[in-house]
Formats: structure tokens, C-alpha cells, sequence
């Protein structure tokens, strides 16, 4: 009874594990970010904030107040330059130096568990709120001579639902602060938003 000889070893085809093939598929049929959906998500956020800047003329109003006021107003005005550019360096730190010279890219959907942003998200949060809130107040209050002042004229402002005596006479007024302040960070994001991680850098969990 003679037998059908089997393929010889030379002529069978090596095959992935199957494991192996599902990560090779996955890899392939993942799609890389094209440029235009980069230009789109990022940059409506950067026109936005550059329409915001230029309407509300937040140049002029920055240095306006910088260099014609003092005392509180200007120390508050100083803490929103160094609060913003304190989370400027931190995200530049983050999207940066992290992928760029260390060569991973944090998991920040479980930024608890990481030793690093568990320190770094809660400060980031808090630079970006006292930095906007800073803004915010000292183009508001510009023209008044105390903190005082300007806290007794927000509780008399919604005491009388009049935002207007809420506001100093040489600012641009509380509601242009305040969407002078969100289109300034609208552009900042916007613009750290166009830096890319270099290809296949790998996402790190725990560091």
C-alpha cells in the first residue's frame, strides 16, 4: 500500500501566529490621521481664536493695561502671562519632549494611574483656570484703584443684575474679557494641536 508523499518542508508557506496575523491586519487596515482632518479639527480652533483676538483686539488691550496700570491690576495681569505661558511649556512637554526625546506617548485616558500626570494634569488644569481668570479680571476691573473696589462693585453689579458696574472704565468690559481670554486659549490650543508625535511611537501607561 503506498502512501502519497506529504509537501516537503522547503515548500510549505511559513504562517504568522494567529495573534500575530490579527495585529498585522489591525495595523493595516488602521488608517494614519490625514492632513486635511489635522487642518480641519485643529484649525477651526485656531480661526476661531484668531477671529476672537482680532475682534476683541486683546493686543492692544493686554498692552494697554500692562503699561498704563499698576498696583493689583498689573500683578494680576502679570500672573495670567506667566500662568499661560507656564501651560504652554507643560503641553509643549507633554506632545513634545515626551514622544520626541523620551520616545512614548502617555495614556491619558488613565492619566490616574500614572505617577507623571497624575501630578501633571491637576497643575495643567489649574494654570489654565487661574491663568483665564486672571485675564479676565485684569482687563475687566482696568481703571479701578483696589481689589476691594472692584469686589464691592461685583456684589452691588449682581445685586442689580448690571453686569456694566461689574466693569472698570478703562477695560474692555467683563463680557469682552471673558471672550477675549477664551479665544486667546481657543488659538494656543489650536496651534499646540498642529504638533504630531513622530510615527509608531508607542503609548506608555504607567511612567
Amino acid at each position: 500500500m503506498s502512501t502519497k508523499p506529504g509537501p516537503s518542508k522547503a515548500s510549505r508557506r511559513a504562517s504568522l501566529p494567529r495573534a500575530s496575523s490579527s495585529s498585522v491586519l489591525a495595523s493595516t487596515d488602521k488608517r494614519a490621521p490625514r492632513v486635511q482632518s489635522v487642518l480641519v479639527k485643529h484649525g477651526k480652533y485656531v480661526a476661531a481664536g484668531f477671529a476672537g483676538c482680532w475682534w476683541f483686539n486683546m493686543r492692544a488691550a493686554i498692552e494697554s493695561v500692562y503699561r498704563g496700570e499698576g498696583g493689583w491690576i498689573r500683578k494680576t495681569l502679570i500672573l495670567a502671562l506667566g500662568s499661560h505661558a507656564f501651560v504652554i511649556i507643560i503641553f509643549l512637554y507633554l506632545v513634545l519632549f515626551l514622544p520626541y526625546f523620551r520616545g512614548y506617548i502617555p495614556h491619558y485616558p488613565e492619566w490616574q494611574k500614572s505617577a507623571r500626570l497624575r501630578v501633571i494634569v491637576p497643575v495643567l488644569t489649574a494654570s489654565i483656570l487661574s491663568s483665564w481668570t486672571s485675564y479676565v479680571v485684569a482687563l475687566s476691573q482696568a481703571g479701578k484703584r483696589s481689589a476691594l473696589e472692584a469686589v464691592k462693585d461685583a456684589l452691588s453689579a449682581t445685586a442689580q443684575a448690571d453686569l456694566s458696574k461689574a466693569s472698570g472704565h478703562k477695560g474692555p468690559g467683563l463680557f469682552s474679557a471673558m471672550a477675549g481670554a477664551t479665544a486667546l486659549y481657543s488659538l494656543t490650543f489650536g496651534l499646540l494641536g498642529f504638533i504630531r508625535a513622530p510615527k509608531n511611537t508607542p503609548v506608555r501607561k504607567r511612567e
